[in-house]
């Protein structure tokens, strides 16, 4: 197995810059997961790795090699496909074998390979069926299979779960996730699903618009975003943001928004001080709103008036979406239990241990 190294990649399509000076080193046997919106530049990313796109500039190394000016088959590398792309002739025997009989390898060995991945991956009764005679879950799989056999340095995984349903997809998470722990092999994996992203990477690597924003454990991402957007990517309903400016004297210090003025915290006002006066931004999560009837206990509270817009009961939670007299509109998740009605007027709960502050103009956190 191996490390894998961007160093300064750029990737320009004529003036349009997909992947703007990307630098990252990926651990030997980690699991990075690339996210982010469409067109941010993360499938760009690995096809360069995976040799499919050359690079404009910058440097890739896989463990100490340079591999810019190296063919795809040489990389040690095995991807699979937003599209699974199995051979529709062959069976999954075949298709699983193919790569291997490339390489020369013998009848035995080819057999017991594609029989071990076969059983890692649960599809032992399946290797004489032809793809078309599969389901989605099935294909995928195979796809996945089919890289196994070759015993790569890295495996790239491009979208791989995106054509199954929302169950399977769960499903095969968790299989891709024992996978990565029983080979103990370095898995770069792309996804524009936060949930997918937030349950399988070690590490995570958030993009926008071809500029790597933040690379950072999940829990870290989550509870120390680095700037609004990462903020607001990260998280289901996404963070909630008031613009806003901080004011008034360090022992009584407030964020004041027109929505409303919430006292902070003395023991956090000291990294805010030197932004008294000036705009900023202030994020909260859903999670950390809540219903004044279910407040968890030993939370700093400040209420907030608002007006009950609608409400998704979804079984282990409410999610209330609600504006504010100022018409400001905001998400909470909120206890099961609650009992918010559309046109109810509420004094909800923001919790103060639980709120971030951004700069206004370059959209940095403030720490």
């Amino acid at each position: 197995m191996a490390s894998v190294t961007f160093e300064c990649v750029t990737k320009r399509f004529d003036d349009f810059v997909a992947v703007n000076n990307l630098n990252i080193e990926i651990e030997d046997q980690e699991f990075l997961v690339f996210v982010g919106p469409s067109g941010c530049g993360k499938t760009t990313s690995l096809r360069m790795l995976a040799g499919l796109e050359d690079v404009t500039e910058g440097n890739i190394y896989i463990g100490e090699r340079r591999v810019n000016d190296m063919s795809p088959k040489d990389r040690d590398i095995a991807m699979v496909f937003q599209s699974y792309a199995l051979y529709p002739h062959m069976s999954v025997y075949e298709n699983m074998a193919f790569s291997l009989q490339l390489q020369g390898k013998s009848k035995r060995e080819i057999q017991a390979r594609v029989e071990r991945a076969a059983h890692q991956m649960g599809i032992e009764q399946l290797l004489q069926r032809k793809p078309r005679e599969l389901s989605g879950g099935q294909r995928q799989r195979v796809a996945v299979c089919r890289t196994i056999v070759r015993d790569p340095a890295v495996f790239l995984m491009d979208e791989p779960l995106s054509n199954l349903d929302a169950k399977l997809r769960v499903q095969a998470r968790t299989e891709i996730s024992k996978l990565h722990r029983e080979l103990g092999a370095t898995f770069i994996y792309v996804t524009h699903d936060q949930v997918e992203a937030m349950t399988m990477g070690t590490r995570i690597a958030i993009l926008n618009q071809g500029v790597l924003q933040q690379v950072d454990t999940p829990q870290n991402l989550y509870n120390h975003p680095q700037n609004v957007f990462v903020a607001g990517f990260i998280g289901s309903p996404a963070m909630n943001f008031f613009e806003g400016a901080l004011t008034g004297a360090r022992e009584n210090l407030s964020i004041t928004t027109d929505a409303f003025q919430l006292k902070l915290p003395l023991e956090r006002t000291v990294a805010y001080l030197p932004y008294r006066n000036q705009p900023v931004i202030f994020g909260i999560r859903p999670e950390d709103i809540h219903d004044p009837n279910y407040v968890p206990p030993g939370i700093k509270a400040a209420h907030v008036k608002a007006e009950v817009c609608m409400t998704e009961m979804m079984g282990n939670e409410v999610i209330g979406y609600l504006t504010t007299p100022s018409h400001n509109q905001f998400v909470a998740r909120v206890d099961r239990r609650s009992e918010m009605k559309v046109g109810d007027s509420v004094n909800m709960i923001f919790d103060m241990d639980a709120f971030h502050v951004f700069e206004k103009q370059t959209e940095q956190l403030i720490t």
